[in-house]
């Protein structure tokens, strides 16, 4: 089969999806090849890529069966899909930014989709969603660096912290630990906030100067912070979605992007909710997407994802 590495289109997306390193893991069976300038954000040249570098983005699209993207196109590249091409990366098909590109190009061009993520992957074929025999944290290293650099980005815009701020985290996996590490580095120590100890949580918020967000919910499950809490909190507190799970966590929020990463709601609370933070460190987050997918994903050919034999039944 067919496949074509493409650079994203996703605002300041650096990362590089896959690395020549890394091209030793992938099956053998399928054909690859990669974009111009594939890895020029890490000073890769198409070279790196053998025979398989180099190609015009145009061309890969009309030749390949499969794009490959870590994070989902942008609408200037939805008239390059073909009629049941296949689309895997980070796409997210039924969260806000990739809820857009699967109903108005993946269902219009019935385009198949491999979502591979670090929980459960899925693929969606003419509106059937399936689990992927795919363990977790593949890319946990890139799960930790969003904690991280949300909070890198989000603490140096607001001015700094001290340790007289109120915090709150609200997790307990790989991001919330990126977020704990960053607090770290500043000899900061937060509270930590989960869902078995929600209610406290919530009798607590208003008295937060900055409440951090660093699980992502399931469609339909009930908000996290929730408008009501949101009109408790004070005006100068800050809101920082780490894992940006946009609109559900944290009700009422939109993404943001790394030029314009945060906002304000008219109370004055200043929200940071970039979907793609790991980008601010996309040399160490390019080396743990691209060891996780190699090793996880192009280790079998697409005609074993394409078959029955890689669904969880």
């Amino acid at each position: 089969m067919k496949i074509a590495y493409i650079k994203p289109s996703f605002p300041n997306e650096k990362r590089v999806g896959l690395l020549p390193q890394h091209l030793s893991y992938c099956s053998p069976e399928d054909e690859r090849r990669f974009e111009q300038g594939y890895g020029e954000s890490l000073d890769i040249p198409d070279a790196a890529y053998g025979e398989s570098g180099g190609y015009s983005r145009e061309n890969l699209f009309a030749w390949a069966d499969v794009i490959y993207c870590i994070k989902v196109p942008q609408p200037q590249d939805y008239q390059y899909f073909r009629e049941n091409q296949t689309l895997a990366g980070w796409i997210h098909p039924f969260g806000a930014s990739g809820r857009y590109f699967r109903e108005y190009c993946a269902e219009p061009k019935n385009v198949r989709l491999f979502d591979i993520t670090n929980c459960i992957s899925i693929r969606v074929t003419q509106g059937k969603t399936e689990t992927l025999n795919i363990p977790r944290d593949i890319t946990h290293k890139n799960s930790i660096l969003a904690g991280y650099a949300s909070m890198m980005q989000a603490i140096m815009l607001r001015g700094g912290i001290t340790h007289n701020d109120r915090i709150a985290v609200f997790g307990s996996g790989n991001v919330a630990y990126g977020v704990l590490k960053y607090f770290a580095s500043k000899g900061i120590e937060p509270v930590l906030r989960r869902r078995s100890n929600i209610e406290l949580m919530q009798q607590e918020f208003k008295d937060y100067d900055i409440f951090i967000n660093a699980v992502e919910i399931a469609q339909g499950d009930a908000a996290i912070v929730t408008f009501e809490m949101l009109d408790s909190m004070k005006s100068t507190s800050w809101i920082i979605d780490a894992a940006a799970d946009t609109g559900r966590a944290i009700q009422g929020t939109h993404a943001t992007k790394i030029e314009d990463p945060i906002y304000q709601d008219e109370q004055g609370h200043t929200f940071y909710v970039v979907d793609n933070s790991p980008s601010l460190l996309y040399r160490e987050s390019s080396e743990a997407v691209s060891e996780g997918y190699a090793k996880h994903f192009w280790v079998k050919p697409m005609s074993y994802w394409y078959s029955d034999f890689c669904i969880v039944r």
